[in-house]
């Protein structure tokens, strides 16, 4: 099976998403770490575009969103993963 290797811009984008979402969370990359089980640094590494989320971690990220009264009527996968349609901002 082919690989397809996301844009750096692509990444920077989704990071920002993601970022946006944590903020408005009121989470610091800490916490948010601990919520998906993984590394504060990838935290970071996934905000700034410089590695990709997981399945796990955009699934458990729009769980997390979910029990939020605001992202849980505003925020779409369509939103997190393209920047379109309804979502947080815009």
């Amino acid at each position: 099976m082919k690989t397809q290797k996301l844009s750096k811009e692509y990444l920077l984008d989704l990071g920002h998403r993601l970022k946006i979402i944590r903020t408005v969370l009121k989470l610091d990359q800490r916490q948010m770490s601990e919520v998906l089980g993984t590394a504060q640094s990838q935290i970071s590494k996934i905000e700034i575009g410089r590695s990709a989320p997981t399945l796990h971690h955009l699934l458990m990220i729009k769980k997390v969103a979910g029990e939020d009264e605001y992202l849980g009527e505003n925020l779409t996968w369509e939103w997190i993963l393209e920047g379109k349609g309804k979502g947080i901002v815009g």
